[in-house]
């Protein structure tokens, strides 16, 4: 594999470059430390609303219509997205075409145009009413699940906010947000594909070079309020409830992190492991299932999920918690093992022949100060043993850990019985 480079330019804007001189295309990512969770009440989805709002052109090119075209005269197309704890902009596009691309990219962070910003909110509006009913209630699991996990932390709010904070938010209020988290300092640049490291350098230092230096954010850790049962539970009308059975986890500078990864592979990647064999293929309770994992700067989350029955939720939650307690009682083979190990050093070695893969496998990391090569993930991936990973499981899978999330239209004794089922695992796991 060529050389990563790693670079920071006079402002404090670190820039990383991965050369794939076998591929035909290039990336080019800006990875911002600004989401929700340096967000207050007050600023909830700023920073969702930031990142729409520097579609609406630059000083150079002062419309939305304007800055698109550019882009896409060059064969780019921008793309952006929100995270809790970070902000991407992104563009695929032709090797020759990176210089402008990277003056382009400049041009957004030094010279927002703020243009157009009621036709903006409609839009966002827009997109946040996707999430609630009729009545204002979220009808989303996951940030349902988020809310129960973290709720005061940031870390609970909706990344995209409220409409009563959009309606609120001034050209003012944008300038301000973007003084405080869009500083070189912390601010990731990543070229990849087939680039050359010292033209990139060249270009970058040309192009970056205005964006005002800024201080790097700092996340407040957060301390996850636990609700008697353990379970919210939110009414919605619909043909099915969406359960996510959740655990907060350690985060990405932990080093057990290796160990959950593989753990999460174990029971979900792919339609022979466990979970996936017992939900939908032995027990026929859902269509699709899942295990995932979110992971932070200080923590992170453990996600089961499937969609059901309205009347068969307690089943469900009953069946993922007991695949838990396999898992954190040692049942884990090492066939299972292994094959976790294979797919993850195989979907490591694909990234080599995906340059926005690659991107994303250094872009965030590096806002976090965590600079690991793929070869050195796969090293430590090769490292796990059996009882890395038994341990992890203990200690991932506790009372305290858990909180569990259901959206949808549930009669009150299966209410009651998913309560009971839920209460009845702490019980167990207290007492073993």
């Amino acid at each position: 594999m060529p050389k990563l480079t790693r670079h920071t330019l006079s402002n404090g804007l670190r820039l990383m470059v991965a050369p794939q001189p076998h591929l035909h295309t290039a990336h080019i990512a800006m990875y911002v430390k600004a989401g929700s969770r340096f967000e207050t009440k007050e600023t909830n989805g700023l920073s969702h609303f930031l990142e729409h709002m520097l579609f609406r052109g630059t000083g150079v090119h002062p419309t939305s219509y304007a800055l698109n075209y550019a882009i896409e005269s060059i064969g780019a197309t921008l793309n952006a997205a929100t995270h809790a704890d970070y902000t991407v902009y992104q563009m695929s596009l032709p090797p020759e075409s990176v210089a402008e691309a990277i003056d382009l990219l400049g041009e957004i962070f030094t010279q927002p145009a703020f243009a157009d910003i009621e036709a903006e909110k409609n839009i966002v509006k827009e997109e946040i009413l996707e999430g609630m009913d009729e009545h204002g209630t979220l009808i989303d699991v996951d940030d349902l699940s988020r809310g129960t996990l973290f709720e005061p932390n940031a870390l609970g709010q909706k990344i995209t906010g409220n409409p009563h904070n959009i309606d609120r938010f001034t050209v003012q209020d944008l300038r301000r947000h973007m003084t405080q988290f869009y500083g070189a300092k912390n601010m990731v640049l990543v070229v990849t594909g087939c680039v050359a490291p010292r033209e990139v350098l060249k270009n970058a230092r040309a192009s970056m070079r205005k964006i005002p230096r800024g201080t790097r954010a700092v996340p407040v850790a957060p301390s996850p309020v636990k609700y008697p049962s353990y379970l919210r539970y939110h009414e919605c009308l619909g043909t099915q409830s969406d359960v996510r059975v959740s655990f907060l986890t350690f985060g990405e500078r932990d080093p057990r992190r290796s160990g959950l990864e593989l753990l999460m592979r174990i029971l979900d990647d792919g339609m022979s492991t466990r979970l996936h064999r017992r939900i939908a293929d032995d027990k026929g309770l859902a269509y699709e299932v899942f295990a995932g994992l979110d992971m932070y700067e200080d923590c992170g989350v453990f996600d089961i999920g499937a969609s059901v029955e309205h009347e068969k939720t307690p089943e469900l939650i009953d069946e993922l918690l007991s695949l838990v307690s396999e898992l954190r009682d040692g049942v884990i083979t090492r066939d299972e093992l292994n094959k976790a190990k294979r797919r993850y050093l195989w979907e490591l070695r694909a990234t080599l022949d995906n340059p926005e893969a690659m991107a994303h496998f250094y872009g965030p990391n590096a806002l976090m100060d965590i600079y690991e090569t793929l070869n050195v993930r796969a090293l430590k991936i090769e490292r796990v043993r059996i009882e890395d990973v038994r341990d992890v499981a203990r200690a991932a899978f506790t009372r305290e850990n858990l909180s569990v999330a259901v959206l949808g239209d549930l009669e009150e004794d299966t209410a009651d019985g998913a309560r009971v089922t839920v209460q009845g695992w702490e019980r167990l796991r207290a007492a073993s």
